[in-house]
C-alpha cells in the first residue's frame, strides 16, 4: 500500500536535495562580496578622513606662508629703520628688534619646510589610495554585476524546483507530509528515508522495537524514527551461508596437512 508512496518521496527527496543545495550556493555567493563591500566602505570612509586632513594642512601651510611673509616684511622694514636713528637706546630697541624678527622669520621658515613636505607627503598617500580605491571600487562593481546576472539564473532555476517539489503534494503526499519531509532532508544531510537493516535504523544506527520494525515491515502507514525522525522502510538482507569450516576449506586442504 505504502510503496507508491515511497517511491514519491524517493524522487520528491532528489528534488528536494538539489532545492537546497542551490539554497545555500544562492547565500553563499555575495558572501565574499559583502567582505568586499565591507572593505570598501572602509576604505571610502579613511580616504575621506585623508582628504580632510589634508585640506586642514593645506589651510595651515597658507596660514604659515601668510605668517613668513608677515614677518619678512617686519624684519626688512626693521633694518631699513637702522638707516634713520640716531641715538644709542633706539639702536638697542631696534637692534633687538630685528633680533627677535630673525628668530621668528627662521622659526616660521622650518614650520613652512616642515609643513610643506607633510602636505607633499599626505598629497602622495591621497594619490596611492585614491587609486586603490578606484581599483577596488571597480573590482566590486564588476563582481556586483556579475553576481546579480548569477543570482537571476538561479533564482530561476529555484522557482522551478520549488514548482516541482510543491507539485508533489497529492492524496499520498499530503501537505502536512510534505513539510515535515523537507525539514528532516534539509536537517538530517539530505537523507529522509533510510532502510532498516537487523532491527538497526540506517540513519542514527539506533536498534529499534521488534514490533516497531514489524509495522515498518507490514507498509500500512509512513512509519518515522523515534530517534532521528526519518522515514523508514525495510530492506530484507541477503545473508551469505556458511557451515563452519566448509565455508572456508575442503578436505583436499586436510589431506595436503597431513
Amino acid at each position: 500500500m505504502q510503496k507508491n508512496v515511497f517511491e514519491k518521496l524517493a524522487v520528491l527527496q532528489d528534488s528536494l536535495k538539489e532545492k537546497f543545495a542551490l539554497e545555500d550556493e544562492i547565500k553563499s555567493l555575495p558572501m565574499n562580496l559583502r567582505s568586499k563591500q565591507e572593505v570598501l566602505v572602509k576604505s571610502k570612509k579613511e580616504f575621506e578622513e585623508l582628504s580632510e586632513q589634508a585640506k586642514a594642512n593645506d589651510m595651515e601651510l597658507k596660514t604659515l606662508r601668510f605668517d613668513y611673509d608677515n614677518a619678512v616684511a617686519s624684519h626688512e622694514k626693521s633694518m631699513k629703520q637702522m638707516e634713520v636713528i640716531t641715538t644709542q637706546r633706539e639702536f638697542e630697541a631696534l637692534e633687538k628688534e630685528i633680533s627677535d624678527a630673525d628668530a621668528l622669520e627662521q622659526s616660521l621658515l622650518k614650520q613652512l619646510h616642515a609643513k610643506e613636505r607633510q602636505v607633499e607627503d599626505l598629497s602622495e598617500l591621497k594619490t596611492t589610495k585614491g587609486e586603490a580605491l578606484d581599483a577596488l571600487e571597480s573590482e566590486v562593481t564588476t563582481e556586483t554585476n556579475k553576481i546579480d546576472v548569477i543570482l537571476k539564473e538561479k533564482e530561476t532555476q529555484l522557482s522551478l524546483l520549488d514548482a516541482t517539489c510543491k507539485d508533489s503534494i497529492d492524496d499520498d503526499i499530503t501537505e502536512e507530509l510534505f513539510n515535515k519531509f523537507s525539514s528532516i532532508v534539509r536537517n538530517k544531510e539530505d537523507e529522509g528515508i533510510v532502510a532498516i537493516h537487523d532491527n538497526v535504523c540506517g540513519g542514527c544506527h539506533m536498534v529499534l522495537p521488534v514490533q516497531f520494525v514489524n509495522d515498518v515491515r507490514a507498509m500500512d502507514k509512513i512509519e518515522f524514527c523515534p530517534y532521528c525522525s526519518r522515514i523508514l522502510h525495510y530492506e530484507e538482507v541477503e545473508e551469505v551461508e556458511t557451515n563452519g569450516l566448509d565455508a572456508f576449506t575442503s578436505d583436499d586442504d586436510f589431506d595436503d596437512i597431513f
